[in-house]
């Protein structure tokens, strides 16, 4: 499965909710750090696209993280 953390749905739910927790923590803090993080996050759309696409120069790295080079 794409993207697949190895989560169940109830430990997903726990950590949505433990990092919605957090980032209200920082927007407490630090607004303008809140909204660039906020911005940096891939959004419904973006996963789809990535799940369709046929860009080859996408690869998950060691650390099971996105990298792009381009198209």
């Amino acid at each position: 499965m794409f993207l697949d953390n190895g989560l169940n749905p109830e430990q997903q739910e726990y950590m949505d909710n433990v990092y919605e927790s957090l980032m209200l923590e920082v927007k407490n803090i630090n607004p303008k750090l809140y909204e660039i993080l906020r911005g940096k996050e891939l959004t419904e759309k973006d996963v789809y696209k990535l799940i369709n696409s046929k860009n080859k120069n996408v690869i998950i790295n060691d650390k099971e993280q996105l990298e792009f080079f381009g198209d």
